[in-house]
């Protein structure tokens, strides 16, 4: 009788054992797949008025959402915002996409220079790390240009290639002078009354501004004070040529505005 105990005993034990759910097996997998950025290394553009599409691609290891941050290296000799402008310095990728791209939005440059480069780094917000970061050399090919503006070679005497207030007929020499540190001034022919009219350059853009300002005063009767505004979006320093293009809208003491009309100066 003990004995059938004992078996009985050892039976129910085995089915014990038997029926214990096995232990979960470890998972193997301790971090992400390595993956970057396939871009091309190297790019060279045309510095013209222009938009450009750079697309970027990953492989298959790419499973999550993360953005892509563009960071422009300080060894960059081209200027952002000057010479160009990223369309965004952050692009958004969700789980799973597998591509992208760079929006470069380059200008064209009034200088006559040398090619400039951009290093433009990609890299990702992921806590993970990737993608792995990656450079591109992107090369601004200077397709033109003029010299840069050098203040003393437009002081001095110009001929008058044009003047649609007609104060001045077409081959008339006058003198522009220095007023100081890229500024400029002439005088409209309207007597001994006449008044200098003042250009600031700015040696960056070539664009002439100036504030209104008196330039002269006509007995018509009565003594009237004539006024000039500088049109700025088309007053411009032409260094190729050496001319001045300033557009002035005039006006009087009495309120009546005359419209603009534009005045072109050409250095002798």
């Amino acid at each position: 009788m003990k004995l059938l105990s004992y078996i009985f005993l050892f039976v129910f034990l085995l089915g014990q054992i038997s029926c214990s759910p096995e232990e979960a097996e470890v998972s193997k997998i301790s971090q992400l797949e390595p993956f970057g950025f396939n871009v091309v290394d190297k790019i060279e553009i045309a510095e013209a008025d222009t938009t450009i599409k750079i697309p970027f691609t990953f492989s298959d290891a790419q499973i999550f959402d993360f953005n892509v941050i563009l960071t422009v290296g300080s060894n960059s000799t081209a200027t952002e915002d000057v010479d160009f402008a990223l369309g965004s310095h952050s692009i958004a990728i969700r789980p799973l996409d597998k591509a992208g791209e760079i929006e470069l939005i380059v200008g064209s440059d009034v200088y006559l220079e040398d090619d400039e480069i951009v290093y433009l780094t990609l890299s990702s917000d992921n806590v993970s790390g990737y993608p792995s970061s990656k450079t591109i050399e992107i090369t601004i090919k200077n397709v033109g240009g003029c010299p840069e503006y050098v203040h003393n070679e437009f002081v001095g005497t110009y001929t008058v290639e044009s003047d649609e207030w007609a104060d001045w007929a077409a081959g008339t020499e006058l003198e522009v002078e220095n007023v100081g540190a890229n500024v400029l001034s002439f005088k409209y022919n309207c007597g001994a009354n006449a008044l200098p009219i003042i250009l600031n350059i700015d040696p960056s853009t070539f664009e002439i501004s100036g504030s209104k300002q008196e330039y002269c005063s006509y007995e018509l009767p009565p003594l009237t004070k004539f006024f000039g505004d500088i049109v700025e979006a088309s007053s411009i320093v032409n260094t190729c040529e050496k001319t001045l293009v300033v557009s002035i809208a005039h006006s009087d003491a009495n309120g009546n505005a005359y419209g603009s009309g534009i005045i072109v100066l050409k250095k002798k």
